[in-house]
């Protein structure tokens, strides 16, 4: 979906009457400024009318400099609106449902089946940023922008894995540079763990999370620094919807005021300690991508609801073989003693 201004007939006329020294051509009937998601213009269209009502559109660059600035700058007399893609709401629907590890295949087959799929959805993106490139092409006559414009067709990457920065003037002339970047920014990432919620698979009981707290503190000297540190710790298992404590120290359940038996195995958003909001996302995607990240703002819910500011670090660390989540949490307000 794109943002898009339209100065139609009648703005037209009175841009003509407001600039007269531009001698903008009668018989171009429309002008659409399009704009990208700060509100900055990408793109002007226009579109040309003949005597029998016949519409075509117009090369924009033959307008000049001067006039083309002057339609962006009139472009709030327009009517605004939005012009949409079906094919990028078919991206967003392949990205919301890329394959995640839940164990039940090898990590290998869920990688080679992410990647096939983010490789589908480039597909379709370039698909439009060649239709697109085209139409501009074809309403173009100036030899140095239609050679500009091939150029750039012929320069689009057909594999999603060679996609790079240097693509971007392409992508972005069309408006469609920022959901290709989200889809080489996935492709770059590992694909999401998750464990299945109790529903859905009952195995996850509480011998299997004794049998994670063991192997996550292996080791009698790591167990007392973690339970007599004044630091808040907590251990989980990873994934972006089912994280479940593994083990907290006491400074943890002082801080929540809660007990382990409150929250132990539990899935740390539904135990309404965690808030699973968009910090809490870009906190995991900073754990998916470098395996970590320090002094991050968060909140967490103390046991009588209260919003308790707190800084994170965090590491994704391997146990045995497994992955988990180690949390170092500081609070921000620390109450006076």
């Amino acid at each position: 979906m794109y943002a898009v201004t339209v100065l139609n007939t009648a703005a037209l006329s009175a841009f003509r009457a407001e600039h007269p020294w531009l001698n903008f051509p009668e018989s171009v009937t429309e002008v659409s400024v399009y704009f990208d998601d700060n509100g900055g213009p990408t793109r002007l269209t226009a579109v040309k009318t003949d005597a029998q009502g016949a519409m075509a559109p117009v090369d924009v660059n033959a307008f000049g400099v001067d006039t083309i600035l002057a339609l962006v700058r009139y472009a709030p007399q327009g009517t605004p609106g939005y012009e949409d893609c079906p094919e990028e709401e078919s991206v967003w629907a392949i990205l919301e449902n890329l394959p995640v590890s839940d164990g039940s295949l090898p990590m290998e087959d869920v990688e080679a089946a992410r990647s096939s799929q983010l490789q589908q959805a480039y597909e379709i993106l370039r698909d439009v940023t060649v239709g697109k490139l085209g139409a501009i092409l074809s309403s173009t006559e100036e030899s140095r922008e239609r050679s500009r414009l091939e150029a750039s067709i012929a320069s689009l990457p057909r594999s999603l894995d060679q996609v790079d920065d240097a693509h971007k003037a392409h992508f972005l002339e069309v408006d469609l540079w920022r959901l290709v970047a989200v889809l080489r920014d996935e492709l770059a990432l590992p694909a999401d763990y998750e464990i299945a919620d109790d529903v859905e698979e009952p195995g996850f009981t509480r011998d299997v999370i004794e049998q994670a707290e063991a192997t996550a503190l292996s080791g009698p000297v790591i167990q007392a620094l973690f339970e007599l540190s004044p630091v808040a710790f907590s251990i989980s298992s990873i994934g972006q919807r089912n994280s479940r404590y593994v083990r907290v120290n006491q400074a943890y359940l002082d801080l929540i005021g809660k007990s382990w038996d409150e929250i132990r195995g539990s899935e740390m958003v539904a135990s309404g300690v965690v808030s699973g909001n968009e910090a809490r996302a870009e906190r995991l995607r900073l754990l998916d991508r470098d395996g970590g990240y320090s002094g991050q703002r968060g909140e967490i819910h103390g046991a009588d609801g209260q919003v308790i500011e707190v800084t994170i670090s965090a590491r994704r660390i391997s146990v045995a073989g497994q992955l988990y989540d180690f949390e170092v949490l500081t609070r921000v307000d620390q109450p006076a003693s």
